[in-house]
């Protein structure tokens, strides 16, 4: 039997780019794997340089890193302090050794507002190539931007020197999670970044499925509503009850820490749960798309620059 999960009409609102963008390095140098997740303080030191030089869209980018507080309550109710409208994605497997010439594909997400912003990123991860992905290693120029649309049909639409700006193809959420496959008997969620969460200020070192749901839902909630001007999950105990009465079959999540992070002045823990959990399907079909675009946005602190990224398996 197959579960077919109903999707929010509001949703058809929503749209969405999804963009690679193609590094090749110039360097030869070592890029420890939590790097990858730590390009938030890159991107700033960026921003600040291209302000320096008085590049046009400060501003857009400003508001897209650093997103202020609505001043509505209302959204302010749900989302205190704004996460960003983009998701990177690193790939954790490319890190270690890079040599000069390597290429690194790096997906990233806009929602909602941002899309509008889509221009002046990849200006500014022009700025990032002269500066480097790590403590000045790892400079690299922009060879390319591809997109893709919700089909999954990917084309290249600006290449290195392009003076031109872009225009992707800009789809919808409601469309994305239609095509995504029906569940059968089981659904898997593996995490593959570290998720950190944080329950009465401590981090979470194990955690059920039940646990896990209410972060998946703040974030899906937050994020639409602060940048989609959507709000959806308007009685989160109803969606909360549903994932309370999820059958678990495995649940390997465990705390891992990663001690790899050494910048100049100090260096720093990082961790998160890894592992995943493995559910039936039966009596998961209206929380389902919570999940799906819980995978495409990530989850926890540091979410938008790649921490808690998970995958969905239909098999266990």
């Amino acid at each position: 039997m197959s579960y077919l999960a109903p999707i929010p009409e509001e949703l058809q609102q929503v749209e969405y780019v999804k963009l690679y963008f193609h590094l090749q390095l110039k360097d030869t140098f070592d890029l420890p794997q939590a790097a990858l997740l730590q390009l938030r303080r890159e991107l700033l030191q960026a921003l600040k340089t291209l302000e320096g030089w008085g590049g046009e869209d400060i501003a857009l980018l400003k508001n897209l890193l650093q997103p202020p507080v609505s001043q509505d309550p209302q959204v302010r109710r749900i989302a205190q302090k704004p996460a960003p409208a983009f998701v990177l994605q690193p790939n954790l497997d490319i890190c270690g050794h890079i040599e000069a010439q390597q290429r690194i594909v790096l997906p990233v997400l806009f929602v909602g507002q941002a899309v509008q912003a889509v221009n002046a990123f990849v200006s500014l991860w022009e700025m990032l190539g002269q500066q480097g992905l790590y403590y000045g290693s790892g400079r690299f120029q922009l060879e390319g931007v591809e997109s893709e649309d919700a089909s999954g049909v990917r084309a290249m639409l600006w290449s290195e020197g392009c003076k031109v700006s872009i225009t992707p193809p800009v789809s919808e959420l409601h469309w994305w999670l239609e095509r995504q496959p029906a569940v059968e008997e089981w659904l898997a969620l593996e995490i593959v970044s570290p998720m950190r969460l944080l329950k009465k200020g401590k981090p979470l070192f194990r955690a059920d499925f039940k646990e896990l749901f209410p972060f998946l839902l703040r974030r899906v909630s937050a994020l639409l509503t602060s940048h989609a001007d959507v709000e959806i999950i308007k009685e989160p105990r109803f969606w909360q009850a549903i994932a309370d009465a999820a059958r678990e079959a495995e649940n390997s999540l465990q705390w891992h820490d990663w001690r790899t992070l050494h910048g100049p002045e100090k260096s720093q823990d990082l961790g998160g749960l890894m592992g995943r959990i493995c559910l039936t399907a039966e009596g998961l079909e209206e929380i389902l798309w919570i999940l799906r675009l819980g995978s495409l946005f990530n989850v926890g602190k540091g979410a938008a620059y790649g921490f808690g990224q998970y995958r969905l398996r239909t098999y266990c």
